[in-house]
């Protein structure tokens, strides 16, 4: 049953295969590692993730994994891929490219024009990009979970998840990863996944008997400034980062309600705009409507009463624009726009950007900077008052 779930989840990634031929006389890499070599000075150290036919076939060995990885280097990408022939025994296709991800050394060091190839290759350009970060992109791709035992189909299942429920996490496509790193006034931003902790084992098989197996999590953003890594938001700070492009809807802030209690608001829905105004400084100005409802309490509030309800969301506006302030002036001390102020202002000052633009990441990080949060609370789900200890 297991596996006939698992087939399920894989032939997700495989929406277009004609034939049974697909699976079973060609090598279809569903996700490819880039990292920096390791066994020469220059080019590029690549992980082909390619679906195991074996593991669909009715008589495939039990212990058998869905994927397998194979690894080249090369001094070109495209060396690598043709290369690659020498270790797997199907013609390959990228027909089926589902995922690429990033080492962290390989993005600290530039990404230069490392994505043109997927521009002019076979496969679509719709898939997301992530950054390992602390670790090799070859490394992430290892990583056999019991939950879901295709590490493409985990990283873009997690990415999701969490996308939806806490916005930490955006799947970014290729294409838009492109676009901002060729265009101006606005730098790129990648989800960050690592392994939680370090392998036991290089055997797989045997991560999937741990009940508390090393997973690939979503940890952070990673900001670029043009095309080199220069350093991650964590935690609320990569959250609020999406909040600021209204890029997240359901997430959760937690507030005091005592001196030792807390209650947390989710939300249900976040507007914000963004505008770069050239006031007697430049000024970074940020209008955020949120809405939200009251999920948890852990202290006696009648939240019944009006009076109640706009004092938690004089709180919640305070919170949020604590945050967005916070999450400006890192982007500012790391001098890298990932908001797309820059982008505004070309829009709606052409002039003024055409002359300044050269000199953006300067007037970025000296910039003032102006929030404006309105937040309304329109429910307290099924109860008013906490149930009260006797």
């Amino acid at each position: 049953m297991k596996k006939v779930i698992s087939v399920l989840l894989i032939m997700g990634l495989l929406t277009g295969c004609s034939n049974y031929r697909d699976l079973n006389e060609v090598g279809l890499i569903i996700a490819i590692g880039i990292d920096l070599p390791q066994e020469r000075e220059s080019g590029y150290r690549v992980t082909y993730q390619l679906i195991n036919p074996g593991y669909f076939s009715q008589n495939g060995a039990v212990s058998s994994l869905p994927v397998i990885n194979y690894t080249v280097e090369a001094e070109t990408f495209i060396e690598a891929y043709r290369m690659a022939s020498l270790i797997i025994p199907r013609e390959n296709s990228v027909t089926h490219l589902s995922l690429i991800v990033i080492g962290e050394a390989l993005a600290r060091e530039g990404l230069g024009l490392i994505f043109d190839v997927f521009e002019r290759g076979e496969s679509r350009s719709s898939f997301p990009v992530f950054s390992a970060r602390d670790t090799t992109a070859e490394e992430v791709l290892g990583v056999i979970e019991p939950l879901e035992s295709n590490p493409t189909k985990s990283i873009i299942s997690t990415s999701e998840n969490n996308e939806k429920m806490y916005a930490i996490s955006e799947i970014v496509p290729i294409y838009r990863a492109i676009s901002l790193l060729s265009g101006e006034g606005q730098n790129l931003m990648l989800s960050g996944i690592h392994l939680n902790k370090p392998l036991k084992s290089q055997n797989q098989t045997g991560n999937l008997q741990d009940i508390k197996p090393p997973v690939v999590e979503v940890t952070g953003l990673a900001l670029f400034k043009k095309d080199q890594l220069a350093g991650w938001f964590d935690g609320k700070i990569a959250r609020t980062a999406h909040l600021i492009n209204s890029a997240a809807e359901y997430t959760s802030f937690p507030l005091p309600c005592n001196s030792k209690k807390n209650m947390t608001v989710t939300t249900k829905g976040i507007k914000s705009t963004i505008k770069t105004e050239l006031k007697p400084k430049l000024t970074l100005a940020v209008d955020a409507d949120i809405k939200a409802y009251i999920a948890e309490l852990e202290c006696y509030i009648k939240i019944d009463s009006e009076e109640e309800i706009r004092k938690i969301e004089k709180k919640l506006v305070e919170e949020a624009e604590s945050q967005i302030r916070e999450t400006i002036k890192m982007a500012q001390e790391m001098e890298t726009d990932v908001f797309g102020f820059g982008r505004k202002l070309s829009i709606n000052n052409p002039n003024y950007w055409k002359k300044h633009k050269k000199e953006w990441n300067t007037l970025f990080k000296n910039a003032d900077i102006e929030v404006n949060v309105n937040a309304k609370i329109s429910n307290a789900g099924l109860l008013t008052d906490p149930y009260k200890l006797q």
